[in-house]
């Protein structure tokens, strides 16, 4: 079983994800994404498949399913990396519902390091998403599930890889759903696999703090099938590790 010495205990944050957003913070989101899906040259395999139809299928959803209470799980993993990878002690807090106040260096570097998760790699999850839902799944095209499966069978290469030489690497999952704000990121800290088919990831998820968290994934013939112990809006269809970079950590506790 290949683990990091990452220990959700001791270097995740005890305070859960649970949020509220202000309206500048809510507003900074839907314009990123929204921005993102007009731009032709969007990262990723995406490209000119952002059609007009699409755009606009994934755009009603952004304008009307984000709440105040929106997770910051991607700022909080970033976050918690970069303390592990400096050597220093994050601020946990004292229990789940330990969330530091709005205007302390905490709470400011969270949604920092949020933002930083959305705009390395808010572009896939909307690709993703978009291939999940819209693209057809017959040549040439390939779309639907079976593309989602073909990417994360890569993907789960690079998870291992990283984890294999102790780095816990953030990982984007994507849901079987076509809201983008209904995705998760956590991060993989180790990894089973029991054959070429079956694995499963060991994680430090926000929504479920002071404990490991799994997934249990199934390589199938059309689908990845994802079982999450934290809990899910929808079934897990695909994932992909983050293109995280290291930010120093250091301001975040000084208040």
């Amino acid at each position: 079983m290949p683990r990091t010495t990452f220990d959700p205990r001791v270097h995740g944050f005890a305070f859960g994800n649970t949020w509220a957003l202000d309206e500048a913070e809510q507003q900074h989101l839907s314009n990123y994404f929204a921005a993102s899906l007009t731009r032709r040259n969007s990262p990723g395999p995406v490209g000119g498949f952002l059609t007009s139809l699409g755009m606009r299928a994934l755009r009603n959803p952004l304008e009307s399913h984000l709440a105040p209470g929106y997770g910051l799980c991607g700022g909080m993993c970033f976050l918690a990396l970069d303390f592990y990878k400096a050597g220093l002690p994050v601020p946990r807090g004292r229990d789940a519902n330990d969330q530091p106040a709005p205007g302390t260096h905490l709470r400011h570097y969270i949604w920092k390091r949020q933002i930083d998760s959305i705009v390395s790699d808010g572009a896939r999850f909307l690709a993703w998403l978009f291939f999940l839902n819209y693209v057809p799944p017959a040549w040439p095209f390939r779309g639907r599930t079976a593309w989602l499966l073909a990417r994360s069978k890569e993907e789960w290469k690079t998870l291992k890889a990283s984890v294999d030489v102790g780095a816990p690497v953030p990982i984007g999952l994507v849901r079987d759903a076509k809201n983008v704000y209904e995705n998760h990121q956590v991060l993989a800290i180790g990894y089973d696999e029991a054959d070429e088919a079956h694995g499963r990831i060991y994680l430090y998820d926000p929504n479920c703090p002071g404990q490991v968290s799994t997934i249990s994934i199934e390589f199938g013939e059309q689908l990845l099938d994802g079982q999450e112990t934290c809990g899910a809006i929808a079934p897990l269809r695909g994932f992909f590790c983050e293109s995280y970079t290291f930010s120093d950590p250091v301001a975040a506790i000084i208040e």
